[in-house]
């Protein structure tokens, strides 16, 4: 349990499910106050149940959120910053994936997971700018994915929207470095969650309840970028960033 000079304000996105649940669940152990947003209410709810089992003196929030829907965060995220006291951690988990390839008549998907990854991810940070900025402190964390790495075929859309918010996130830290906010960037490997569970191939899985650990020890030390797990994804990031073009254009969708 935190002390009180320790005790965390945390917003999480996409807590419904997949490496949110889990981190949620892991704050609310630590004694944390948590707000929960994902676009089902009742599986919130139940998830809330289960955090104020083991940390019945901390607020526990839940909020409906389709986080492509930008409007909404700007509606959403300040009452439940305002509803905990304030805001000392945001993070930036929501997101989605889909298979498509070129000329697939793909082009609603594609909208769909940029609108939810990168846009609904600027638009929470947006909306709880004036929070961290009034604060002069707070953590903001985006969830990215080694997919950010190069464009993966079959998954141009969801790598555009990982590259992306790792980009954004890199020029955020140098804008809110003054104003005493820190800003981390995560790229999961393949960690066990719904957005993968589809995929032919998953390597060098690890479990939800290991990896978001690790994303967990990785968001508490600070770190402004972190690849998870480390090994082998970090040397498998150099790698990929290494080959040739000519060679990376043989890669085929599965």
């Amino acid at each position: 349990m935190s002390n009180l000079s320790s005790k965390k304000k945390v917003i999480i996105t996409g807590a419904s499910s997949g490496i949110g649940r889990e981190l949620a669940i892991l704050y609310g152990k630590a004694g944390h106050d948590v707000a929960l947003t994902a676009r089902r209410k009742k599986v919130l709810e139940e998830i809330a149940k289960e955090i104020r089992g083991f940390n019945a003196g901390g607020k526990v929030l839940t909020a409906s959120l389709d986080v492509s829907k930008t409007e909404d965060n700007f509606k959403v995220l300040p009452k439940l910053a305002k509803d905990l006291g304030g805001a000392d951690l945001f993070i930036a988990n929501a997101g989605i994936s889909t298979s498509s390839s070129f000329g697939a008549k793909s082009f609603e998907a594609d909208k769909k997971v940029i609108d939810t990854n990168l846009l609904g991810l600027m638009a929470g940070v947006s909306a709880l700018q004036s929070v961290f900025r009034s604060q002069k402190k707070g953590q903001i964390v985006g969830i990215s994915s080694v997919a950010s790495f190069r464009g993966l075929p079959g998954s141009a859309s969801y790598s555009t929207s990982k590259a992306a918010v790792s980009t954004y996130l890199e020029a955020l830290r140098g804008e809110v470095r003054k104003s005493g906010i820190k800003v981390t960037v995560i790229h999961p490997g393949f960690i066990d969650t719904p957005i993968n569970q589809k995929l032919d191939s998953r390597p060098f899985l690890v479990s939800v309840e290991k990896g978001a650990k690790k994303i967990y020890d990785r968001i508490e030390s600070g770190v402004r970028s972190a690849t998870v797990p480390w090994f082998p994804w970090a040397l498998v990031g150099v790698l990929m960033r290494s080959i040739p073009e000519f060679l990376w254009e043989k890669i085929e969708a599965k």
